[in-house]
């Protein structure tokens, strides 16, 4: 048998329907997972409970030198930080809520596109002007030079 129209010969047997069905093993899988997203949602909100408390602190350090500290809560009206130096100027914003870099004279401005920094690890560069912006919580921001060991050591 010879088509022209461009069919191809293929069969036209039926195939047979698909029947899914749920085995123990895909329950148990599923189950799984959906336990586990429970316990890290569970976990989420356990850890901001407990840690709701704690203080954030401000620190600002140009060249690797302090040069503000500041807790967030003793801010009872917001205000603007301005920094000069040789290498040129920024001024940054500081409230009870939030820490953001209004201006810089850098080139790029990535430290300024860092937006709000709210939460404790929260933390704006600046490369050109050797300014560093970070939040931290709890007595971290009481005792910078105690010499304890950090998250992150080498």
């Amino acid at each position: 048998m010879h088509k022209t129209d461009g069919q191809s010969h293929t069969s036209t047997k039926k195939l047979p329907p698909r029947n899914f069905r749920f085995s123990s093993g895909d329950v148990f899988i599923f189950g799984a997972i959906v336990l586990c997203c429970a316990i890290i949602i569970g976990g989420m909100f356990i850890h901001r409970r407990i840690h709701k408390g704690d203080a954030r602190y401000v620190r600002i350090t140009q060249d690797g030198k302090v040069i503000l500290e500041m807790d967030l809560d003793e801010f009872s009206e917001p205000m603007e930080y301005r920094i000069d130096s040789e290498r040129g100027h920024m001024i940054i914003f500081l409230s009870s809520e939030k820490v953001y870099i209004k201006e810089s004279s850098c080139a790029d401005k990535i430290c300024m596109h860092e937006g709000d920094l709210t939460s404790p690890g929260d933390g704006a560069v600046c490369l050109p002007n050797r300014i560093v912006v970070q939040i931290v919580s709890g007595d971290s921001g009481e005792d910078h030079s105690s010499g304890k060991v950090d998250v992150i050591s080498r």
